[in-house]
């Protein structure tokens, strides 16, 4: 029986592909990307993949007759595909619906709209997914990764990261190195360092839960940039554990 969390990734742009599949694999899922439309339907025919994930424009008539396709074909006609929408017209999606497809999500809707449909969709279909929303890596004591908090008097104070996600971090310290701003649900760390091997970047923070000698804190802001930094570094990470 095919698991939810298998997702089959196709866009005719290779800096969207590496978005999509960013997002999909700090969600837990296990995407996988194909560079042509005529590798879709092997893919998909291997009954592996019970969700495809496509990234669609008008004038894309290739992806368009696949569609079709899709949902005529005896053998791969129960795949769900998602169809992310890039300047859709009336007669597209009116086409796309009587052909059968009826998930559709804009492209400027935000990547968390998407999260949501994909979750519903994985969930419908039996998803075994561990359903973490971000891969969480812990850092141990000895790689000294540290986020260097801004005050109010313009000083950094170090404290340790002891785990990172695309979410955020959870920093802890000792009762001998408190960190000199008063760690308060809600408030927030505004331009602080975060440094950890090759990773070097300017975060905002928020503070969402406060124990003792440590807290957790959720990523505010991030532009593209910082994001494609963190992403990369975190990737890199879920890598390196990988090798015995």
């Amino acid at each position: 029986m095919p698991i939810g969390s298998k997702i089959l990734v196709y866009s005719n742009d290779t800096v969207e592909s590496e978005r999509l599949i960013r997002i999909l694999m700090y969600q837990k899922f296990v995407p996988k990307a194909v560079e042509s439309v005529s590798y879709i339907t092997l893919a998909l025919a291997s009954g592996e993949y019970p969700i495809f994930l496509c990234s669609f424009a008008p004038e894309d008539k290739a992806l368009m007759e696949f569609l079709i396709f899709m949902r005529q074909d005896s053998q791969i006609r129960s795949v769900t595909p998602v169809i992310i929408m890039l300047k859709p017209t009336q007669e597209t999606i009116t086409d796309l619906i009587k052909a059968g497809c009826t998930n559709f999500v804009l492209q400027s809707a935000g990547q968390q709209v998407l999260i949501d449909k994909i979750e519903a969709i994985a969930e419908s279909i039996g998803d075994v997914r561990d359903k973490r929303q971000f891969a969480r890596i812990e850092i141990s004591e000895y790689e000294n990764a540290q986020l260097l908090i801004t005050a109010k008097n313009g000083n950094k104070y170090p404290v340790r990261v002891s785990n990172i996600s695309m979410g955020g971090l959870q920093i802890v310290w000792s009762p001998e190195k408190m960190p000199v701003q008063k760690m308060v649900v809600g408030d927030s760390l505004m331009n602080c360092l975060l440094i950890a091997k090759s990773l070097d970047l300017y975060v905002d923070l928020k503070i969402t839960n406060v124990f003792n000698y440590k807290a957790g804190v959720q990523f505010t802001g991030l532009n593209e940039e910082r994001q494609a930094k963190l992403s990369k570094f975190i990737y890199d990470r879920l890598l390196a554990e990988k090798v015995p």
